[in-house]
């Protein structure tokens, strides 16, 4: 049971928020570890070919998408006297922790063996288990409040955790290896310290983190429960399937998933990193101080996003943010290869991404009402899932971009300093120019969202229906 207060309609107590961002920093102590160091682990610890090992996360890709869906429908069948978001964290927390240890670590089992054993704990930690805890996780902030801005303040609290979280894999994971001793036992090791540390943060999540609202499922979807009586009531009875068609009809959910496409796949243009330090700043080892850099102005955007969210709302911080990327890459135009001129840009547009970053999730859960408020429906796992999918979608694009884009110009792999000229402008394209390409697109979508103004008054009208529907009949009522 939550021991922090705070009411449906009213701010959540800052002891709450942050309690919530250290979700976001137990999922990012493996999360970010497994973008950045699964593949060389596979490669030159166990020893799996990195055709075979591309090969299994473009798998796992494509059947995360399909669990994510999986995910948002049993939320809005299940329950417990926890509430709908908080179980999953519960009863998950220790095998995400066990989970993983078994990532990173290396039986003896073959070649083939090892294959599989390495396929089937990628799918265990990264895709099942993460996925049926993220969703939830993102759709808690809904079940806190309903008030927009402090949605807004939770979804930037989320990701100081984050960038927290980031920032701690950053410094730590090589030094705790060599301290272990390297090998594939000193990885096992330190990937069991960031697991159990991830159950602890978990723990704190769901002993303090309180859900206030409350939501109906269909009598042929609903299953058992023994929840107590939510403090709001919400939404109408539906099936999964009414749910999703009502869903598609919700313009400013669509207008969000796409926004998220967005962002991620600008987000995901990183991976040029290595190949722009090579070629066009003459030192590849330059690419580590590059996202290192951009990574803390990013967590510097989401600490500037803090006390604008109530002033501006979370669109306009979201069009500055775009607008910050434009300039950004306009800055680094002027001279690409001065390492300073690059910095700077990659300070202006990475406060800007951190920014967006920071709202775009309150964003997400601002739509459940509207929806509600449009339908009758309030569906807060399959918004969060559906949005999570647009989100890997984008991250998937952003990699494929800089595949298709260097294919295009002719990028001679091995070729070293050996490249055509066409390969250096597709290098330099997707480093300056697509950024700006995705920021204008982001701020064309933002310029149709309206929904951090009409949410006020979708909140009133919701209420009004509420206290409408559990109103006692007129005395003398049949």
């Amino acid at each position: 049971m939550s021991r922090i207060g705070g009411s449906a309609t009213g701010r959540v107590p800052f002891p709450e928020k942050v309690a919530y961002s250290t979700g976001d920093l137990a999922f990012n102590l493996v999360y970010v570890a497994t973008g950045t160091y699964l593949m060389f682990f596979y490669t030159e610890v166990v020893g799996i070919p990195a055709a075979t090992v591309g090969t299994m996360f473009l798998v796992a890709r494509l059947l995360d998408g399909v669990w994510d869906l999986a995910v948002g429908v049993l939320m809005e069948k299940l329950t417990s006297r926890f509430g709908k978001a908080r179980p999953w964290l519960l009863f998950l927390a220790v095998p995400y922790g066990v989970s993983a240890a078994l990532l990173f670590s290396a039986p003896d089992l073959g070649e083939t063996g090892k294959i599989v054993y390495a396929f089937a704990t990628y799918m265990l930690s990264g895709v099942v288990i993460y996925t049926a805890m993220n969703i939830p996780y993102g759709a808690l902030s809904a079940l806190m409040t309903e008030d927009s801005g402090e949605r807004g303040l939770l979804s930037t609290f989320r990701m100081v955790g984050a960038y927290v979280g980031t920032l701690i894999v950053a410094a730590l994971t090589m030094p705790l290896v060599d301290a272990f001793g390297g090998g594939a036992g000193a990885w096992t090791l330190t990937f069991s310290l960031y697991g159990g540390l991830a159950v602890v943060l978990f723990s704190i999540v769901f002993v303090f983190c309180k859900e206030r609202i409350g939501s109906h499922r269909a009598p042929d979807e609903a299953g058992s429960s023994d929840a107590a009586t939510p403090a709001v009531a919400a939404g109408r009875p539906f099936t999964t399937r009414e749910g999703l068609a009502s869903l598609l009809r919700n313009k400013y959910w669509l207008q969000l998933t796409l926004l998220g496409i967005l962002l991620l796949s600008a987000y995901g243009l990183v991976g040029v990193y290595p190949y722009y330090a090579q070629y066009a700043l003459g030192d590849e080892n330059l690419a580590t101080m590059l996202f290192t850099f951009r990574t803390i102005v990013e967590f510097a955007g989401v600490f500037l996003a803090i006390p604008l969210v109530r002033r501006i709302g979370k669109r306009n911080i979201s069009l500055l943010g775009c607008a910050a990327m434009v300039v950004g890459q306009l800055v680094i135009a002027t001279a690409p290869t001065a390492l300073p001129v690059v910095l700077t840009g990659l300070s202006i547009g990475g406060v800007g991404v951190g920014s967006m970053f920071a709202v775009l999730f309150g964003m997400v859960a601002d739509t459940i009402e509207y929806e509600e408020w449009r339908s009758g429906i309030r569906a807060e796992g399959l918004v969060f899932a559906g949005a999570t999918i647009g989100q890997k979608i984008g991250g998937a694009l952003g990699g494929v971009a800089i595949g298709w884009m260097l294919g295009f110009g002719g990028f001679r792999e091995g070729g070293g300093a050996n490249q055509p000229a066409s390969a250096l402008g597709a290098i330099d394209f997707v480093f300056i120019w697509l950024p700006l390409i995705f920021a204008i697109a982001m701020a064309a979508v933002l310029a149709f969202y309206h929904l951090d103004k009409e949410h006020p008054q979708i909140l009133a009208d919701l209420r009004k229906r509420r206290a409408e529907s559990v109103s006692p009949a007129p005395e003398g009522a049949a």
